[in-house]
């Protein structure tokens, strides 16, 4: 009997849902669909019908056919704010698994200078990973999982930490309870943060208590608030109009597939950023920006899908890869399911920026 992963209230993870089903979600070192391939091959696929043939694309399993199964667990916490903040626990607990099913290769990763705190066993490393003397790893306060063809130059990794598959670490400050997926550029300060996948945040900056998106890229000195000045509980905008009490202190930004964040840019606590939005020109962004828009302290406009879909292609091309036709209509489906939100939002903020008192 096949086991069934299923989605689970994808409307409490967006803008991260709108191009992914919550079984996509990493969170420790793997998300729910992979931990179920752990188990077994024999597993069928239920989620919204708008990402069914890219799911099929993808993963080549049955999508929402008529199968009977054992339903797999999947998401630990119902809010992605709950997930983010037990991050750290939940590396901590992959770490046996991870240590069961990968190769330790520490020993030969290891270069001469590398300074070890901590209990040496919490640190696995993956084949043809490489970790350049000056580099500090600090298992003291939990386990630093490095994943195959990783490579770490003037970093501070704090456990517990998850570094995925192909990821380059340079310059870097990881904090507690990061998770970082496949193929990352990771630099400056990040902490008890997830990236998907495919993130570049290769410069200086703070990211902090966020969760990112496929493709999302950092400008040099763009930075997440995670922490009120009062020392409050945090708000999430889910919306133009819904502002969501979250009862956490921590909490930064979620950023969906294929936004731009540019250089200098601040983002507040709280923060929703959809998909393929170019965000720039300094000061702080607003607190929710629809998928597909473009702008900043200057204005905002729509980001047209097609020019949108060229820079994807651009994007993709720089890394040898490509855009899957199935993933190109879920993008296409997003943009058209939001183009009402970009309007409203259009019209308050515009007129809120080109008001006198700029309220």
């Amino acid at each position: 009997m096949p086991l069934i992963v299923a989605e689970e209230h994808p409307e409490h993870f967006w803008p991260l849902t709108l191009t992914r089903a919550t079984f996509e979600l990493r969170y420790g070192a793997w998300c729910a669909l992979d931990r179920a391939l752990l188990v077994t091959k024999d597993i069928a696929l239920r989620c919204r019908p708008e990402l069914a043939a890219y799911l099929r694309a993808r993963t080549g399993l049955p999508v929402n056919e008529d199968v009977e199964g054992e339903l797999f667990p999947g998401m630990p916490a119902t809010t992605p704010w709950d997930i983010l903040a037990q991050s750290n626990k939940l590396i901590v607990a992959d770490f046996e698994l991870w240590h069961k099913y990968n190769s330790n290769c520490r020993e030969q990763a290891l270069m001469p200078g590398v300074h070890l705190i901590g209990d040496r066993n919490l640190v696995h490393i993956g084949e043809n990973s490489v970790v350049q003397s000056g580099c500090v790893l600090d298992a003291s306060a939990g386990p630093i999982i490095i994943a195959s063809d990783v490579h770490i130059e003037w970093s501070h990794i704090q456990g517990p930490v998850f570094i995925g598959r192909g990821c380059t670490v340079a310059g870097a400050r990881l904090r507690s309870g990061t998770s970082l997926g496949p193929n990352c550029k990771a630099g400056g300060e990040i902490s008890a943060t997830i990236f998907q996948s495919r993130v570049n945040k290769a410069h200086d900056g703070f990211v902090g208590h966020s969760w990112v998106g496929r493709w999302v890229n950092f400008g040099a000195l763009a930075t997440t608030s995670n922490l009120k000045n009062t020392y409050g509980e945090i708000r999430y905008q889910r919306d133009a109009f819904t502002a969501v009490d979250t009862g956490v202190q921590f909490l930064g930004s979620l950023i969906g597939d294929h936004t731009k964040i540019g250089i200098g840019q601040l983002l507040t606590t709280g923060s929703n950023l959809g998909v393929g939005c170019n965000i720039f020109g300094g000061g702080v962004a607003p607190k929710y920006v629809p998928s597909f828009s473009w702008g900043g302290i200057g204005g905002w406009q729509e980001h047209r899908l097609e020019s949108c879909l060229k820079t994807v292609h651009a994007t993709l091309a720089r890394r040898n890869a490509r855009l899957r036709p199935e993933s190109e209509q879920v993008l296409r489906h997003v943009f058209e399911a939001t183009q009402s939100e970009r309007g409203l939002f259009k019209q308050r903020i515009n007129g809120q920026q080109n008001s006198p008192s700029g309220t």
